[in-house]
């Protein structure tokens, strides 16, 4: 493997050389002669022609080369410094920038590298104080704003994405990037009604941006406001009309509506579409039974038994399916299955259920005995 690493190598060195030579051909005269590629230059090229290859470590070790013969050279500091992030020395890379930011390399450039490098570090206030020193010179620096709430944002800081992301729009409104963080950082803070404002804000731009669409639907959906969840899911399936998701989410809140014939449209988009069902199989067998259709309704109680799913909730179908058939012992032995899987809150309604089932099978032996005393 090492043998292999040392021909890439030389190769690539050869390849660089042959390279840069062509390109000193190409260049413009200066005075009397050509103006030639300094040894330098091509060791810089031949830095990323390894780089190319990945061979980082070999990279590395040539720019540190070329820093110690030519020490005032900015652009082998700015290549020793990535080489060494791509060997995961960032510390030793934020040194080497340093050096180039003596040597007048741009401030934003080095200060954005070096956040990289105090993130993979995990130096929370080293990578704050880099995103500082950039907006001390550009206060209205959009993309440093933007990156700089989401590094707020994953440090769970929300309050401070805030107020990032919040200055970005201030700056330029319609910024998607800074749109979506914020309705997410709003999220996090737990406040519902400045989700919707962001997301719908961010729909009003783009009306067609499903990822908007869809979070937005599920806001409503986990609020319980089924028909707003509903009307922005048909505008996630009018522009995307084979996206499973959305119809399984449609589904649900027609379900919870009680909108069950609408629901069973839904859920059998997802299943013809080749979408996830785990989590479908319960209220699909439901909307079934409540159709009178019994026969379905256990196929598909038996499809997602096989499945492993919900099968607390299954079994309970099951058993109201054999207590619409007035097999009452049958359907006890079902709901005791979901009442020994401990899943609620199936297991206990199931256990309700078993209650149940011993009153219907005592009254229907009463009219039974009736009948025949007549």
């Amino acid at each position: 493997m090492r043998n292999r690493l040392v021909c890439i190598g030389v190769l690539c060195v050869l390849c660089a050389v042959q390279s840069t030579a062509t390109w000193a051909q190409n260049q413009p005269t200066s005075g009397d002669g050509p103006a030639f590629a300094t040894e330098a230059d091509v060791k810089l090229s031949t830095i990323r022609s390894l780089i190319g290859a990945k061979d980082y470590d070999n990279a590395e070790s040539l720019a540190e080369e070329i820093t110690r013969e030519s020490p005032g050279m900015l652009d082998a500091w700015m290549m020793l410094a990535y080489t060494r992030t791509l060997t995961g020395k960032f510390a030793l890379s934020n040194d080497a920038y340093d050096v180039a930011l003596e040597y007048g390399a741009d401030k934003k450039e080095i200060y954005i590298r070096k956040a990289y490098n105090c993130r993979r570090l995990g130096d929370v206030d080293q990578t704050r104080e880099c995103y500082r020193l950039i907006l001390e010179d550009d206060a209205s620096n959009v993309e440093v704003l933007v990156q700089f709430g989401a590094y707020e944002q994953k440090t769970e800081n929300y309050d401070a994405a805030a107020e990032l992301f919040m200055a970005a729009l201030d700056i330029q409104p319609e910024h998607m990037q800074a749109i979506e963080a914020l309705a997410k950082t709003e999220e996090k803070r737990g406040n519902n009604a400045q989700v919707k404002y962001w997301l719908e804000r961010g729909i009003s731009y783009e009306p067609e941006n499903t990822k908007l669409l869809k979070r937005l639907s599920l806001v409503y959906l986990n609020e319980q406001n089924y028909s707003l969840a509903i009307h922005y899911l048909d505008k996630v399936i009018a522009i995307d009309p084979e996206n499973t998701a959305a119809h399984r989410n449609k589904g649900i809140a027609h379900y919870q509506q009680g909108n069950k014939k609408k629901a069973i449209e839904s859920f059998e988009a997802v299943r013809t579409l080749g979408g996830k069902t785990k989590g479908l199989y319960g209220p699909l067998a439901d909307c079934y039974r409540s159709a009178k259709k019994s026969s379905k309704a256990l196929e598909i109680v038996k499809e997602g038994l096989s499945e492993d799913d919900q099968k607390a909730w299954l079994y309970s179908v099951w058993g109201k399916i054999l207590e619409d058939q007035k097999n009452y012992d049958a359907a006890i032995a079902k709901f005791s299955h979901a009442v020994a899987l401990k899943d609620e809150p199936w297991s206990g309604y199931a256990r309700k259920q078993i209650s149940r089932q011993s009153q219907l099978k005592k009254r229907e032996a009463m009219i039974a005995a009736q009948a025949g005393m007549e």
